[in-house]
Order: structure tokens, then C-alpha cells, then sequence
């Protein structure tokens, strides 16, 4: 509901030169033709009629000095237009039920008068002579009025107004944090899950996991960072087979991706390192890409054939905790740092211990610490290692249903764990 169209807007201000004065005389004429506006500017850009509380707080506005312009002004940015006009986009009406608004429409006048207060109301101009004999034309061929409206609405034209009117419409503040704990919070920022939702990934908070979170976690930062050119190198350090290959794929200009691919990952987990990547890496693709921007390495991560400063980019997602120990992820962030050309960028997914005993496959916090104090490193960011402090969140036990969700802590004996996003910047010669 467009409710308090004129709360805090200040004062509406003294009539024009050209304004009606309502004085008893006129009155009677005006209050009609204000209630008329009232009803075109709700049908035409809410699809729909104002309740008995907005229209009379409307006419009160109008009565008052302001103009149909200002009413427009209001309803335009507020959050049920919008929605509306992103389901115009889509081609879809929301609730809007055709019959209802196709009635409200014919209720406007004639069809003459119909496309010239649509064009002032949804372009704020009078329509050009083209325009008006096109969409006559057209209601004369017996199109319906809503879906003329719904195609002017949808327009570039329109789009062009809206967002000089809106810059930023519905942007709702949202978590842009980096170096984090696995973050149920970025769920709700739109264009984090827009990344997810290109990748493939499920977007609904139920099926919320620790590996898509790592996904689009690290897409997200690489973005947020600008690293992600035309021209750029990337490499990823035990990178299996993984969407976020071939998402990069077409958007750099070289993906070299690295793992040992043999042992438990050929059998274990939907064959997450499956050698048969290495012959053919588009039987893997989740989505077409670029064939020869993407290539598939069989390499140990702590010893990676690559010269010094080779590339714009090198990360690795949840591997280096299975290189034997901290002395073995040790080593590959040493590698990956040697390969990284000043100025790029690691991105570093590992596994963190929030409570109970050291386990074989998580680090704890102090050990974290050790891995982001390479030398060469520097995190852009202080790593938020309190996000659970913020939620309640229940553990999935990996020996009962590793598949549960949401998927975001886990437990395996009396350790508890999650995923700890880092990214880092080398620092020049």
C-alpha cells in the first residue's frame, strides 16, 4: 500500500500562476477531475485503484497545490512500483489479474486520451505523433490496454527515466565483507546471489552450503577487487573440476586449473577430481565457455611448475588442508605467492575449527593466523572470525547426513568447523 504519499515531504507550496484556486465557485468542477488523476495515475502505474485512505490523501495533496506530477514523483520510487516494474521486465504481472486492470484501464476515456496520459504519466512528455498512431493503431487491432502499458513501463525509455529519477532503487545495505567465516548473510545481498545463481548454484536459504558459499564467496571478491579483466591469468590450485572453472573462463583471458587428480577425490564426492577432466574438460562444464581459454594440469599444489610472477590471480578452495598438515599448506601458499605476480590477487579457502578437538582436516584458529602471515601476503581485509556469533546455527553431522542443509557448519566427532574465506594482495618487488 502507497501509504503517507506526502509524510516528510515538506511543504507542498503555494500554487502556480497557472493552478486552479479552489474557491467555492469552482469547486464542484475541480474535485471531480481530482479524483479522475487520482484514479489514472494508480491505474496506469500501480495497476490497480487507490484505497478510500490514499486517494483521499491524494486529493487532499492536489487540493492543497501539489500536481500530478508530484503524486507520479512519489509513486515511482516506492517499493511496490518497483516490484511491479521488475515483473513487467520479466513478463510477468505479480498478483495484477488481467480482467480487473483491463476494466480500470477502459474506465480512462477513449483510446486517444488513454495513450496520451500514459505517455505524460510513464514519460513525463506528450506522446510524439508516431508513437500515438502506432499504439491507436494497435487498440484498434483490439490489443489490450494493460499489455500496451506493461510494454511502455517495460521500455528503454522508461528505463532511461526511472533510473535518473531512482539511481538506487532498492539497494537495502548488505554485508560486502571479504574475509569471513562462511557468511549466511550474503544470501541477502543481491549481487552476491546473482553470482550464485550463475554459477548454477540453488539460491534459496534452505539450500544454503559451505561449497557454493566458497564459490561465489571467492567470484564475489575477485569482482568487488576488479581483478576480473579481459586480460587476466588465473590459476587454481587443486581446483578439480569446479564451476567457478569454466565461469572464469569466460571472463579472463587464461584459466589454467591444477590437481593431483587421482586418489580418494576419482571415488569420493561425485568425483570431485576426476582424471577424465584431463582429456576432456567440456564433458564437465556445467555451462558453454570458451574451450581454449581453459586448460587442466596434473600437478602437486606445494611444488606448481610455474615461473615466478606468472599470474593476475591463483586460488584454491578447500584443498590445501588435504597437503598434509600446516607444513604442507604451508608450502602450496608459498608456492601460490611465488607464482602470483606483484600487485595480484590469492584468493584462500580453508577449513576452521570454531570448537572442540584439532581435527586432521581443520585448522585452528592460531593456525589460520599462520597461514595468513606469509611472507609477500598482505590480507586486504581483517578476517571476520565472529559471524557465528551472530547466528545460531546448527551443525550438520558428516557421519549421520553429510548431504543436510543448510550446510554451513559441520561436525565430525566433537570438532566443529567451517569455511574461512581470506584474500590476500602481494606486495611489489
Amino acid at each position: 500500500m502507497i501509504s503517507r504519499l506526502f509524510r516528510r515531504a515538506g511543504r507542498v507550496g503555494s500554487p502556480g500562476a497557472d493552478a486552479e484556486v479552489d474557491s467555492p465557485r469552482n469547486e464542484a468542477s475541480v474535485a471531480p477531475r481530482r479524483a479522475d488523476d487520482v484514479a489514472a495515475v494508480f491505474a496506469i502505474l500501480l495497476a490497480r485503484a487507490p484505497a478510500d485512505a490514499e486517494r483521499g490523501e491524494c486529493e487532499t495533496a492536489l487540493h492543497a497545490g501539489a500536481t500530478v506530477d508530484d503524486l507520479v514523483g512519489r509513486i515511482i520510487p516506492s517499493p511496490e512500483f518497483r516490484l511491479l516494474y521488475e515483473a513487467y521486465k520479466e513478463g510477468d504481472t505479480v498478483d495484477r489479474r488481467a480482467g480487473v486492470v483491463e476494466e480500470l484501464l477502459a474506465a480512462l476515456g477513449p483510446d486517444a486520451a488513454f495513450v496520451d496520459r500514459c505517455y505524460r504519466l510513464v514519460f513525463a512528455r506528450d506522446a510524439d505523433p508516431g508513437g500515438r498512431a502506432y499504439y491507436l493503431q494497435r487498440l484498434g487491432e483490439h490489443a489490450g490496454r494493460f499489455l500496451l502499458l506493461r510494454g511502455l513501463i517495460a521500455s528503454d525509455e522508461f528505463e532511461r527515466r526511472f533510473r535518473a529519477l531512482c539511481p538506487d532503487a532498492g539497494h537495502v545495505p548488505r554485508d560486502v565483507q571479504l574475509c569471513e567465516l562462511a557468511n549466511p548473510a550474503k544470501w541477502d545481498n543481491p549481487e552476491w546471489r546473482a553470482i550464485l545463481v550463475s554459477l548454477g548454484e540453488p539460491a534459496d536459504k534452505l539450500a544454503m552450503h559451505r561449497k557454493s558459499y566458497e564459490f561465489t564467496q571467492m567470484l564475489f571478491g575477485l569482482t568487488r577487487l576488479g581483478r576480473l579483466r579481459d586480460d587476466a591469468a588465473v590459476l587454481s590450485v587443486g581446483a578439480g573440476h569446479e564451476k567457478p572453472l569454466y565461469w572464469l573462463a569466460n571472463r579472463v583471458r587464461r584459466v589454467v586449473a591444477t590437481d593431483l587428480y587421482r586418489g580418494e577425490w576419482q571415488s569420493a564426492f561425485a568425483r570431485e577430481g576426476d582424471s577424465e577432466v584431463l582429456a576432456r574438460p567440456e564433458a564437465f562444464a556445467p555451462f558453454p565457455y570458451p574451450v581454449e581459454r581453459l586448460v587442466f594440469l596434473e600437478m602437486d599444489g606445494r611444488r606448481l611448475a610455474f615461473a615466478d610472477d606468472s599470474f593476475d590471480i591463483v586460488y584454491s578452495l578447500s584443498s590445501i588442508e588435504h597437503f598434509g598438515g600446516l607444513d604442507g599448506a604451508q608450502a602450496s601458499v608459498s608456492e601460490m605467492a611465488r607464482v602470483l605476480k606483484p600487485g595480484g590477487v590469492l584468493a584462500l579457502a580453508t577449513e576452521y575449527c570454531l570448537s572442540g578437538p584439532p581435527h586432521h582436516e581443520a585448522f585452528q584458529p592460531h593456525q589460520v593466523h599462520v597461514l595468513a602471515s606469509q611472507p609477500g601476503l598482505q590480507l586486504v581485509q581483517p578476517i571476520d572470525a565472529r559471524v557465528f556469533d551472530r547466528y545460531e546455527a546448527v551443525p550438520v553431522d558428516l557421519n549421520r547426513n553429510r548431504y543436510q542443509t543448510p550446510h554451513m557448519l559441520v561436525r565430525d566427532g566433537e570438532s566443529v568447523f567451517t569455511s574461512v574465506m581470506m584474500f590476500f594482495e602481494k606486495g611489489g618487488d
